[in-house]
Order: C-alpha cells, then sequence, then structure tokens
C-alpha cells in the first residue's frame, strides 16, 4: 500500500477552502447550514482524491520477469475477493469523516490513515462506532430477553389441543 505523495497538498488546499467558508460565515455571507454542508462536501470531496490517488498508485504495480503485474493487495480489492477500495483508503489513504451517535457527520475528518498512525484523538472519535455498537447490542439484548419472558408469561397456560392445527375449522 502506498500513501499518495500529494495527500498533505491536497489536506492543505481542502483546509484552505473551508477557511474560506469560515470567514464567509462570519461575515454573514452564509448561514451555519451552509457553511456545514460546504465543509462535509470539501473534506468528501478530498477524501475521493486521495483515495482515487492511492488507487491510481497501487494499480501501476511492478511487473515480474514473467511479465505479469502482482499487487495482491490491489487484486484481492479490484477482484472483490476480500476487502474493497472504502477500505483500503482507510489503510493507506485517509479515514475521512465520522458520524456522530445522532448521525450528523463531524466537520473535521480524520486526515490520518492506519499506515502512518492516528493520534490520540483520531483514535478516540475513530473507535466511536464501536463502543457505541456494543452498548447498543446490550441494551438490544436485554430487550429481546425481556419480551421473551413476557411472551412466556403470557402464554404458558395455553395448551395446544388439535392434532393438526394448520387449518382452520
Amino acid at each position: 500500500l502506498v500513501i499518495p505523495d500529494n495527500k498533505q497538498q491536497l489536506i492543505d488546499e481542502t483546509k484552505k477552502l473551508i477557511s474560506d467558508y469560515e470567514n464567509q460565515y462570519a461575515e454573514g455571507l452564509i448561514t451555519r447550514g451552509e457553511k456545514y454542508n460546504k465543509v462535509i462536501d470539501a473534506w468528501s470531496k478530498c477524501t475521493d482524491r486521495v483515495a482515487s490517488e492511492m488507487m491510481k498508485r497501487i494499480s501501476a504495480t511492478e511487473v515480474t520477469e514473467d511479465g505479469l503485474k502482482i499487487n495482491s493487495v490491489f487484486m484481492m480489492a479490484d477482484s472483490g475477493a476480500r476487502g474493497s477500495a472504502a477500505q483500503m483508503k482507510q489503510l493507506a489513504g485517509m479515514r475521512g469523516l465520522i458520524a456522530k451517535p445522532s448521525g450528523e457527520i463531524i466537520e473535521s475528518p480524520i486526515t490520518s490513515n492506519f499506515k502512518e498512525g492516528l493520534t490520540a484523538l483520531e483514535y478516540f472519535n475513530s473507535t466511536h462506532g464501536a463502543r457505541k455498537g456494543l452498548a447498543d447490542t446490550a441494551l438490544k439484548t436485554a430487550s429481546s430477553g425481556y419480551l421473551t419472558r413476557r411472551l412466556c408469561d403470557v402464554a404458558q397456560d395455553l395448551t395446544i389441543t388439535k392434532q393438526k392445527c394448520d387449518k382452520p375449522g
């Protein structure tokens, strides 16, 4: 996996664009909602450009002495056997935008990737989904267990007396 050479340049260009949006908002030229949408759109485009640069670099692979192109990671993702371009983007491109528990997207993305390593704050933000998923699973398990217990309590006095009960009458 190859980190694109121009990744930092793309991020810096996007930061400058977002600074312009902040100034427009401060001057009252755009609303908070417009600024939010423009910032999310700018970071999404930046993430996509970094990902396409990375894919372009790894798809142009080395050639063996037999004349065959080999890049096993690209071949697995491109063929659909394992992984995807989105996962490769997080490995060598940038993690990108993360959502809050409410579903709203956080305006500041994770610009690092797993190959470079995440800062403590980036790691904490990116693991939020996993923590929330575990908590939700525990809560759902308790709710379904409670429902099962209530259904058993209600149906404990019921007895099926017919041999074939699949047809009415």
